[in-house]
């Protein structure tokens, strides 16, 4: 299994994400968070499992992407390490982020 680093980024995400969400509904902003830290597990696990974001964007990226529910995971595969760069509503231009 490859090492795993999170960009910081990640976490203060996840919070944003379920404190969005449990304005309405805690239950569902804990399974939200507990989808995406599943999708994480699961990248780090089978790291070409995502596709390759380069083919939804009009620049050359060596990033790659999974969905989970309303949010996508970006991960960048390294030669020992995964590492998660962001998690981001999936409804977002995702090229602002690399801004």
């Amino acid at each position: 299994m490859m090492k795993l680093r999170i960009n910081p980024l990640v976490a203060e995400g996840l919070k944003g994400i379920k404190a969005y969400i449990a304005e309405d509904n805690e239950e569902m902003a804990d399974k939200t968070v507990q989808a995406i830290y599943t999708q994480i597990e699961n990248i780090q696990q089978f790291p070409y499992m995502g596709a390759a974001l380069s083919k939804k964007v009009s620049f050359k990226t060596d990033y790659r992407y999974v969905i989970s529910g309303n949010y996508v995971v970006l991960y960048l595969v390294g030669d020992e390490y995964v590492e998660i760069y962001r998690v981001v509503n999936r409804y977002q231009d995702i090229t602002k982020i690399f801004d």
